[in-house]
């Protein structure tokens, strides 16, 4: 991928059982960036299983969001237009007439999907959003729950349907919790995927965001980004209770209403249904997925540019990210990629950690137009947040830790973001920082100049080798910063010149 290429838009529409929502990407290589993202709850599948029929209401909001997104397609001219419709639309008997009228006034062509390849679409977005995942992935929509298998290797076998959203279990909406609960082990007893004794569970869709956004308030977590967001079994549990709580507790009901909005009239099944999946699927951790089907649409859809297969992409969606999100230029990124090599000899020998390494260095020049004064802080928080994927939050605490120790050595993490990452990381920030403090003074952010120089340990040393007739570049303020990441280092500072050629 050239680094200066520009993006090229890219818009889903996907019609849910609950939500009607046009996502606007900005694709470079195999990342995809949201640049527009709006939904409307219209409801379609409500009733659904009295009735046969989709919500009257429900079509009338769905087809009024659908003459709106086509407004806003045409005025920002977005050309590849990939529209679909999943359970509601699948299962009603006047869904083919709606999907009709829908493809009429958004003028583009819509395709129901059947829930095999509902659950495939939504793995392959999982697997865009993470680097090596391994699990299943379970996407609970407004009528049903699709469940996949995802290895690192690639998806492996057939998925699963289960008629388990708010709308298709026929049951009144104000039955009692533990009705529900029976009512959803009943259906999950049916899931071979769940005996498969698989350690963690992607999950994936609006309610289960939802759900996660509530247990981050409830516990003051510092990081507002859901994608990559763990829980444990202790975490779901106390979630669940909290929820299930807002039936007779007012001020609990209005703090959870304010956090999930229009959610709030489903976000009790959601719990309950992660709760027995959680159980019943004999899980670990539940990892939350900004990702999901209409990730895998798109990915699915250009697929014979970007990726080489169904299941791998053919860059890395992390540095590609980075690469879009932060606009580099050839210079940016060439800097970048030299400077990870420079202090590659110094790092630890991680190859599940090499691409946060790569990533951080192409980050280096992120605060450059900042102001002096607060460059450090700026970036952290431009970094710590970054709209990129394949990033756990530990991941994203030791990249934005490092940028900030690139900006200052004296660099201290907000006190709030300290309880996100591993302890190990709090000196390998430092260590990463001060060296690429290092290599931007030595060469002026010029990656031809920086290949001037490189780094070894030995048993009690620090060596900074420096190409013969280069001498000149080692100015006061490029040994006090050497000097500085040789202290972090517990190592003694040497400078030596290079004779050889080939340095």
């Amino acid at each position: 991928m050239r680094p200066a290429m520009l993006p090229q838009k890219s818009a889903v529409v996907d019609i849910g059982s609950n939500s009607v929502r046009l996502v606007i990407y900005e694709v470079t290589g195999s990342a995809a960036l949201p640049y527009f993202n709006e939904k409307v709850l219209a409801g379609l599948g409500r009733g659904l299983p009295e009735t046969g029929r989709l919500s009257p209401e429900g079509v009338k909001q769905a087809l009024g969001a659908l003459r709106r997104y086509r407004a806003i397609l045409s005025g920002l001219g977005v050309e590849q237009v990939i529209a679909v419709a999943t359970a509601a639309v699948r299962d009603a008997e006047d869904g083919p007439d709606f999907a009709r009228q829908a493809a009429t006034e958004l003028g583009a062509q819509l395709q129901i999907l059947s829930g095999s390849d509902e659950g495939r679409l939504s793995a392959l977005g999982v697997r865009v959003g993470f680097d090596q995942p391994d699990g299943i992935v379970g996407d609970l929509g407004g009528s049903s729950l699709e469940f996949h298998r995802i290895t690192p290797a690639g998806q492996e076998g057939l998925g699963e349907t289960h008629p388990l959203g708010p709308f298709s279990l026929p049951l009144p909406d104000n039955a009692k919790p533990a009705d529900r609960r029976k009512a959803i082990r009943k259906v999950l007893k049916e899931s071979a995927l769940l005996k498969t004794g698989a350690r963690r569970l992607y999950a994936v869709g609006g309610s289960w965001r939802a759900l996660a956004s509530v247990q981050m308030e409830l516990t003051a977590y510092p990081l507002g980004i859901l994608h990559g967001y763990r829980m444990n079994g202790q975490a779901i549990r106390h979630v669940t209770r909290d929820i299930l709580s807002t039936q007779r507790d007012k001020e609990k009901a209005s703090l959870v209403s304010s956090i999930v909005g229009r959610r709030y009239d489903t976000i009790t099944h959601a719990a309950l249904v992660l709760d027995e999946v959680f159980d019943m699927g004999g899980f670990k951790e539940i990892v939350i997925s900004a990702n999901g089907l209409r990730d895998g649409v798109l990915f699915d859809q250009r697929g014979k540019t970007l990726f080489r297969s169904m299941d791998a992409p053919a860059g890395d969606p992390l540095i590609d990210g980075i690469v879009a999100y932060l606009r580099l230029d050839r210079f940016q990124h060439d800097f970048g990629e030299t400077l990870y090599r420079f202090i590659k000899p110094i790092l630890p020998r991680s190859v599940t950690r090499e691409r946060i390494f790569r990533a951080a260095c192409l980050m280096a020049d992120c605060g450059a137009r900042f102001h002096p004064d607060h460059r450090a802080d700026m970036a952290y928080y431009l970094v710590l947040r970054a709209p990129v994927g394949c990033l756990t939050h530990e991941d994203r605490a030791l990249l934005a830790h490092t940028i900030g120790a690139r900006y200052t050595h004296k660099f201290r993490r907000p006190r709030d973001f300290t309880r996100i990452g591993r302890e190990s990381d709090e000196q390998l920030a430092r260590i990463m920082g001060a060296a690429m403090r290092l290599g931007a003074i030595y060469s002026g952010r010029s990656s031809l100049l920086l290949q001037q120089i490189r780094l070894r340990t030995t048993k009690s040393k620090l060596v900074l080798e420096v190409r013969e007739g280069c001498e000149d570049m080692i100015s006061s303020t490029v040994e006090k910063r050497f000097n500085q990441l040789a202290t972090f280092m517990d190592l003694d500072a040497q400078i030596s010149v290079e004779e050889k050629a080939g340095l």
